[in-house]
């Protein structure tokens, strides 16, 4: 058993002063006065369901040089992340059970995080030959295509139709790849006002995957008035940065987007935060690898811009990178109450992080040598605490 005493308890639902007690991996009892177990004096701190990211590339296996398992859990962990969801984009890819089992029991073997993996649609993310959906390992709940783009018209109707079937949420990169040689921002939004639609006419659960532009987010919003089952994310880059030249796919838009998603955000149309964690070398960063690490940043940056700047309560920020993206994947996770995981965090509000060194093996990031308000103290899985500063 775990006791924590004396912290300011903050979720979803709101914030009040309380005493949590942890016991079997989940949370036991929540009230005053609470005794038993080690016990941890937060008094001071804030404590929150530990984050949960929809949307990361950990690199194993295939490019153990850019991320493995144990240093991108370690990431996760400094970053105030108990559990996060894997892409497919490994080498070899996940489009078989012997490469996803590989992951899933190396992640146990870790016992750091907890680990969620993706599948791809096609075999080696080749967008030819779809997977076989009949073969899935019963612990699949998602697939995607991430990086790349989905296909012609048919071919992603007829997708919908299989995972409306199979009660599977289809996670999306919206890039037509051809429009990208023309305008990036055109080949975003006409896939997602493409998909928007087949959602709706399929009743296939769709998740859009790093929304970036005004018109991308219109979309899904109109999507979303009509009731169609979509759901979307967008990273803290996109709601932060502008005009700036690093690349990363989608690119860092324009003031007028970044102004659009923080406003999604406030009306409800965004669902989570996400970070697209994308491991690089610096030799490959420097060839033109598109992508940032964002797990340790992640927190700290949208606590900057919703709190800082537009004055929002923490239990939104809680809401957008616990409640919700939990919710998505169908956890038992994200809030403080009775029964659910044991996955918490312990926030400083009153100290700030320069991030100039990284538990990644990478350091690809714009906010590198930056410093943010909050400091991560602890981070808390199954009721263990598996990082603290």
């Amino acid at each position: 058993m775990l006791t924590i005493k004396n912290a300011q308890l903050v979720d979803a639902n709101g914030s009040y002063q309380a005493d949590i007690q942890l016991k079997d991996g989940k949370i036991f009892a929540i009230g005053q006065d609470l005794t038993g177990g080690e016990e941890i004096n937060a008094k001071g701190l804030v404590c929150m369901p530990a984050f949960v990211e929809p949307h990361a590339h950990f690199r194993d296996p295939g490019f153990p040089q850019k991320e493995d398992l144990e240093s991108g859990s370690r990431s996760a962990l400094q970053g105030g992340y108990g559990t996060v969801h894997l892409m497919a984009n490994t080498k070899p890819t996940v489009d078989n059970p012997e490469t996803y089992h590989y992951i899933m029991n190396k992640a146990n073997e870790l016992g750091l995080i907890n680990i969620l993996q993706t599948y791809a649609v096609t075999k080696g993310l080749e967008g030819e030959e779809f997977v076989d959906l009949e073969t899935l390992p019963e612990s699949v709940t998602t697939l995607s295509e991430d990086g790349h783009g989905l296909f012609n018209n048919k071919a992603t109707y007829e997708l919908f139709e299989r995972v409306k079937e199979k009660d599977l949420l289809l996670m999306i990169h919206e890039e037509d790849k051809e429009l990208s040689e023309i305008d990036y921002r055109l080949a975003e939004d006409v896939h997602t006002m493409r998909d928007v639609y087949f959602s709706g006419k399929t009743g296939a659960r769709i998740h859009f995957c790093h929304v970036s532009t005004v018109d991308a987010l219109e979309a899904i919003a109109h999507g979303k008035e009509k009731g169609y089952p979509v759901t979307m994310e967008v990273a803290p880059h996109h709601i932060y940065l502008k005009d700036l030249d690093y690349k990363v796919h989608p690119p860092i838009r324009a003031q007028e987007d970044v102004n659009a998603l923080v406003q999604g955000i406030l009306d409800g149309t965004v669902d989570c935060i996400a970070t697209d964690h994308a491991p690089h070398t610096a030799e490959d960063k420097e060839k033109g690898s598109p992508g940032l690490i964002g797990l340790e940043t992640a927190f700290g940056v949208t606590y900057h811009v919703l709190v800082e700047q537009y004055g929002q309560d923490l239990s939104l920020v809680s809401q957008l990178m616990s409640q919700r993206p939990a919710e998505i994947l169908n956890l038992n996770k994200g809030l403080l109450q009775v029964g659910y995981d044991a996955d918490l965090v312990l926030v400083d509000l009153n100290e700030s992080t320069t991030y100039d060194t990284f538990a990644s093996r990478s350091n690809n990031t714009p906010f590198i040598n930056q410093t943010f308000p909050t400091k991560i103290m602890k981070t808390i899985v199954n009721g263990q605490v598996k990082f603290e500063r």
